[in-house]
């Protein structure tokens, strides 16, 4: 593959051992300097926030019709035709906009003249309003094809004291993922974040490992003083908030959504959007422990700007939805509708070699048109799978359990179980285990592992993963745990943010990142990015963390 451009502000490359990683960073962070700026993309998001007063729906509105006016400028004045072909499509496209108007308009006229009801009119024309967004997404940009350069890199935190042999795969950490990406940032920076402890302020207890997390504020503190937006998009409410409420004094935008009001959930999403070309997408909270004292899991897109600007898409959403009196819409504005799914997946060139890529997000309620939930995307996975799944999650839990009284959700269960004993798909999952694990996991995972017995002899392995702790390490809250959240077969790659209880895909908003690259193109000797998942997964499978399940297992004992 051939070498990237160099960035005109190339942020300085981890000092790693492993000289393939560094030169996968080298060339996933180069980039050609932008021959046009498009900070139009943001000043439009940035309109939209001004009127949090009015509904998620009008509010988009408002911006997609602001963006037709602006794309008309180009849309016309650059095509290449003649003066005829010019009007000739102005002409086509002003009668597809009008003739449906003027036929309702005749059909609402004839309505109130046959049955005096206005009733019936303004619900046909509250159709009307939802069917217009439809008709005026014809105005809307071409979707943007992705740069011959967009690669990938697979990145982890590993924590302080969990040591694997050298001969193990090594990626780059989140934390200097991180810092790269807000170094080579240039005019935004888009984050959906679960909450902001980036500091040990919330531990009263000064922590030296939280030093990684106060660097990555300071950077994100120092955006807007640099030109660059800073958009944020938090759960609330937080247990602290002094983070986003200290970048907001410099100069950040932040707004907090209250998703447990709309559809009883959380923001549970953890990725970022830069430039709208770069991605960071993974299991990693904006936590100073997820950089040094949990076990994280994500990925980072370069130059991908088709990736980026569809995953915009879903953080305009949630930006909508922050703010007093906000409302989830009964039907999202095609201004937000999906740009890759299932059936449509992205087409691009991933490390020099093909791949298809598509985006999932949940609850339903926050999917816009043609978005596949991330459920949906989950299923199909095991269900595309001919050989394998592995499956790495902190939580496995087939039970709604926030629900009062908690219910069985056999779901993701099902799936598996029929991959394994109808098609004799292996199965395995590495579960974490840590003070603060359900009790009832560990029962409903025996029930899984059961079937491997005979007669059955179904491929089902469970093996549970513990991080292990020092005396002083177990005093930090909510560490030394594996959160990652992805699933890899033998023929695609899935990375999320959600953990796998009924919950997390019908209430609380999470998004997953699928992708179809089976194998590297020929004189590429990079592994795909699901060649390197499951790497990952076997290394973690095989190692001294790794012990197998038990109903009540001491890992799990609380303190």
């Amino acid at each position: 593959m051939e070498p990237l451009p160099i960035l005109t502000r190339e942020p300085p490359l981890p000092q790693l051992k492993d000289e393939p990683t560094r030169t996968v960073m080298k060339r996933g962070l180069s980039r050609k300097p932008a021959a046009r700026l498009e900070p139009s993309r943001s000043n439009r998001w940035a309109a939209l926030d001004q009127d949090a007063h009015l509904s998620p729906y009008v509010r988009l509105k408002r911006l997609q019709i602001s963006e037709e006016d602006e794309e008309k400028e180009e849309l016309f004045p650059t095509r290449s035709e003649s003066s005829g072909e010019k009007e000739h499509f102005l002409f086509s496209s002003t009668c597809c906009i009008l003739l449906p108007f003027l036929l309702i308009l005749g059909f609402s006229g004839w309505l109130l003249w046959e049955h005096s009801s206005p009733v019936s009119v303004l619900g046909l024309m509250g159709q009307w309003q939802l069917g217009w967004s439809h008709v005026a997404s014809l105005w809307k940009e071409p979707e943007e094809e992705c740069s011959p350069q967009c690669s990938l890199v697979l990145v982890e935190s590993i924590p302080v004291g969990l040591d694997y042999s050298r001969s193990s795969p090594r990626h780059l950490p989140i934390f200097q993922a991180w810092m790269d990406l807000l170094d080579a940032a240039n005019h935004s920076v888009d984050i959906a974040a679960f909450y902001f402890t980036l500091r040990d302020s919330d531990t009263q207890e000064e922590e030296p490992s939280s030093w990684q997390g106060r660097q990555v504020l300071e950077k994100l503190r120092d955006l807007p003083s640099r030109g660059v937006k800073l958009n944020i998009a938090v759960n609330s409410p937080q247990k602290s908030d002094w983070d986003t409420e200290e970048l907001a004094s410099k100069g950040a935008d932040v707004k907090y959504v209250d998703l447990e009001r709309l559809t009883g959930g959380i923001v549970h999403t953890k990725f970022w959007v830069v430039d709208g070309k770069h991605i960071y997408i993974g299991s990693a909270n904006m936590d100073w422990r997820s950089l040094t004292q949990v076990k994280e899991l994500g990925a980072v897109l370069y130059n991908c700007s088709c990736v980026a600007g569809d995953l915009h898409r879903i953080f305009a959403m949630y930006r909508a939805l922050g703010g007093q009196g906000a409302s989830l819409p009964t039907v999202w504005p095609a201004y937000v509708s999906a740009q890759s799914s299932r059936s449509r997946p992205l087409k691009l060139q991933l490390n020099g070699s093909s791949a298809e890529l598509y985006l999932s997000s949940s609850p339903p309620a926050l999917c816009s048109m043609g978005r596949t939930p991330d459920l949906t995307a989950i299923i199909s996975t095991i269900q595309d799978a001919q050989a394998f799944v592995y499956i790495s999650v902190m939580d496995y839990v087939p039970q709604c359990t926030f629900c009062q009284p908690k219910r069985f959700w056999p779901v993701i269960d099902d799936a598996l179980r029929a991959a394994a004993c109808n098609r004799h798909v292996k199965v395995r999952l590495l579960i974490s285990c840590w003070q603060h694990s359900d009790q009832s996991m560990f029962l409903f995972l025996e029930s899984l592992s059961v079937l491997s017995r005979e007669p059955l002899g179904c491929p089902i392995e469970v093996k549970l993963f513990v991080v292990p702790a020092l005396v002083e390490q177990k005093l930090i809250p909510f560490s030394r745990v594996n959160h990652n959240k992805y699933m890899v077969t033998d023929r695609l790659a899935y990375i999320g943010t959600s953990n796998w209880s009924e919950d997390y895909f019908t209430n609380t908003a999470g998004v997953g990142l699928i992708i179809n690259q089976s194998e590297a193109a020929p004189g590429v000797t990079q592994l795909t990015l699901r060649e390197q998942l499951e790497a990952v997964f076997h290394r973690d499978w095989s190692s001294s963390y790794s012990q197998p399940l038990s109903p009540k297992p001491s890992c799990a004992a609380k303190n």
